[in-house]
């Protein structure tokens, strides 16, 4: 495997992805355009059988519950991941979404209403609980190196919905971003591709996917290649990449300093900083050395609990997904104990009076 030039981010457009292996989807499976489209679609469903109201954990992604609530009452409840179990009653009207958090089991017992399962992070998990969701729902962005696309999956033998087809306005916008993971793959593989060009591409077609105001099926590609990939493959790997991570933070020579933690997860590496300026000035070093983590997510929506903006303001999301071979992911290990180490030893010395 070719040694990575930098970790993170969205996909490239890969030519390689693995094919094959067992079938993940499953009959009764609709594959919408984005994660949104199938929560929106479960939203349209549910109001036809008289849902009026959705609850969603307060640590979600709030630009989500912005789009969701044109279409339904959605309050939050307080619920965020590390931070032990929460309770929900529903009445027969309601839902709720419960999420797998970075691909950990759900610690959300609802009683009554309806419960969609956000099973974004780690689609091959197999959790199971005391009450079986009545929906379970997916972003395949977060999984697989496709420009678009969305999952839901109905209880067995409760057929959902007929196959969606894309909107014109959808088939432009994955066209977009499949154009802007091409030039990723090409300026990966060397060739002269401004990352300015390609980055910007893929921000816009981001907000025209978000910006389709009807509920799309996927684009033709998405539509093949998603169904295709071997998960079960790029699951295993990543697995295997994350457990080789957490052991180059192992022993006292390698630990990270007082302040720092990781969290290994399912899906992700977790780095949770002391507090705000400390996860800003780690996060502005790892891009600097083209480390690019996630932070999942802002809280934008009013009445947030305050240890839900600590925890947004202390976490960075790291990717060891099937991108990466051993070698890569012993150097992102070096180059995190590296930054950390260095920000330990100054904590008071900021990038900009290092330069």
């Amino acid at each position: 495997m070719k040694s990575a030039t930098e970790f993170g981010s969205f996909f490239p457009l890969d030519p390689a992805v693995p094919l094959g292996g067992e079938a993940w989807l499953r009959p009764g499976d609709l594959l919408t355009g984005t994660g949104r489209d199938a929560l929106r679609a479960m939203v349209a469903h549910g109001r036809s059988h008289g849902w009026r109201r959705l609850y969603a954990p307060s640590y979600y992604c709030h630009a989500v519950l912005d789009d969701i609530a044109r279409d339904i009452d959605v309050r939050m409840y307080l619920h965020a991941p590390f931070g032990g179990p929460a309770q929900l009653a529903l009445g027969d009207d309601e839902a709720a979404i419960v999420p797998e958090y970075f691909g950990l089991q759900a610690e959300v017992e609802v009683q009554g209403g309806s419960v969609l399962l956000d099973r974004s992070h780690d689609l091959l998990a197999t959790w199971s609980y005391a009450r079986a969701p009545d929906y379970v729902f997916a972003s395949l962005r977060k999984t697989l190196p496709v420009p678009d696309g969305g999952l839901v999956r109905p209880p067995p033998g409760q057929p959902f919905a007929r196959s969606l087809a894309p909107t014109p306005a959808h088939v432009r916008a994955a066209a977009s971003m499949a154009a802007a993971m091409a030039m990723k793959a090409a300026y990966l593989a060397g060739a002269q591709v401004a990352k300015a060009a390609y980055l910007a591409l893929a921000a816009e077609a981001e907000g025209n996917l978000r910006s389709d105001a009807e509920i799309s099926g996927p684009s033709a590609l998405t539509r093949v290649l998603a169904p295709a990939v071997d998960l079960g493959w790029m699951r295993q790997r990543r697995q295997e990449n994350l457990a080789l991570l957490a052991r180059c933070f192992a022993g006292p020579h390698a630990a990270l300093p007082a302040g720092m933690q990781w969290r290994e997860t399912p899906a992700f590496g977790i780095l949770l900083c002391a507090d705000a300026p400390q996860r800003e000035r780690v996060r502005q070093r790892l891009i600097g050395a083209d480390v690019y983590p996630a932070v999942l997510w802002p809280m934008t929506w009013p009445g947030v609990p305050e240890d839900n903006h600590r925890l947004c303001g202390r976490i960075l999301v790291l990717h060891a997904d099937y991108r990466y071979g051993l070698h890569d992911i012993g150097r992102l290990g070096e180059i995190i104990l590296q930054i950390a180490a260095s920000i330990a030893a100054n904590p008071d010395t900021s990038d900009e009076d290092r330069r």
